[in-house]
């Protein structure tokens, strides 16, 4: 079958819009394993903020997620933000109750946080943090607190 002219500019008219339509149209947002490999590689070459940015971002995609949550507790740690790093560690392991880095992060913030408070009292009631069970108290946590956190003082 032979088609004139006219009938096939009118096939080949809609297929040219409907291409060039195609072809206009974004891709869309990146999909959340895009986001989480752009997070982690902004972490790798050291942009923070970047990866901060990233791993919310992904947690917005996909609020589930346990490696956004980890991620933001290591960066919230290292920036001296213990309580939104005890926040993200604890969503981690609400969400995998058998993630064991988070289980020891989530202790070293503890004890870092424990030290400081045991400074305190000790500022605060030198007479008090002079007796020998708190004296030892003191010195168990402290050695913990610099073998597992080492990173922040």
């Amino acid at each position: 079958m032979i088609m004139h002219r006219p009938a096939r500019l009118a096939l080949i008219v809609p297929m040219l819009l409907l291409q060039g339509c195609l072809a206009l149209t974004p891709n869309g947002p990146p999909s959340v394993i895009e986001t989480l490999a752009a997070a982690d590689s902004a972490l790798e070459r050291g942009d923070i903020e970047q990866a901060r940015m990233g791993y919310e971002r992904a947690l917005e995609q996909s609020p589930a997620l346990v490696s956004p949550h980890f991620q933001l507790g290591i960066i919230a740690y290292g920036r001296g933000d213990d309580p939104a790093a005890l926040e993200h560690f604890d969503a981690a392991l609400e969400r995998d109750p058998g993630h064991v880095l988070a289980t020891y992060n989530l202790a070293v913030v503890h004890l870092q946080q424990a030290r400081s408070l045991l400074d305190r009292h000790e500022r605060l009631a030198p007479i008090s943090a002079g007796r020998p069970d708190l004296i030892r108290i003191r010195q168990a946590i402290g050695a913990l607190g610099r073998s597992a956190a080492g990173t922040r003082e």
